[in-house]
């Protein structure tokens, strides 16, 4: 999004931070459901979600 053309709280909805943010949230949730259904382990769930983290400068 181009800053000057949006309002605050858009720019704060398609920012980085928020993108990556709303992907890593997918993501456990998507590892939620194979755990439920066997195809990942619930030891390996647990970890996931404890070392899930992302670094918008790296």
């Amino acid at each position: 999004m181009i800053s000057r053309y949006s309002r605050e709280r858009m720019n704060a909805v398609w920012s980085p931070e928020n993108r990556y943010r709303t992907w890593l949230d997918i993501e456990i949730l998507a590892c939620e459901a194979m755990s439920r259904q066997g195809v990942i382990p619930k030891k390996s769930l647990q970890n996931i979600k404890k070392k899930a983290a992302f670094d918008i400068d790296r």
